[in-house]
């Protein structure tokens, strides 16, 4: 079975404007994808099908992707790692991060630099 789509409000406010449909079109997908309605009942407050309702689901969860996916190559622009590393944001207490930066140091292989180590940047390895 496919996995419900849902969206909490914030995530489909923010695709609001992306959006290139009616306004009940959108307020018809937020009804499914927020509130959690099926899409027989909000085709029965609109008075449309369900399958107009499930249209209308589809463009917001593929603009959603969208917006996820440009979102990553966002992030990831520009950043080179060695291969078998990768980029993560870490949220830890201030003693956990010096000793993660130190095993970072560590593990960085001996041909390459450790960059952004300083609190709030990125840690990766660069070749020089």
């Amino acid at each position: 079975m496919k996995a419900k789509r849902r969206l909490t409000a914030p995530e489909f406010e923010a695709l609001r404007p992306l959006l290139n449909i009616s306004e009940d079109r959108v307020n018809a997908a937020r009804r499914a994808l927020v509130e959690g309605q099926t899409l027989q009942e909000v085709a029965n407050v609109y008075g449309w099908s369900r399958q107009a309702v499930g249209d209308a689901v589809r463009v917001v969860w593929n603009t959603f992707e969208k917006y996820h996916e440009a979102q990553r190559a966002a992030a990831s622009a520009g950043t080179l790692l060695p291969p078998g590393w990768e980029e993560v944001k870490l949220i830890a207490p201030s003693h956990l991060i010096t000793q993660f930066r130190q095993m970072i140091a560590a593990a960085t292989p001996t041909e390459g630099t450790p960059v952004h180590t300083t609190p709030g940047q990125n840690i990766a390895s660069r070749s020089k």
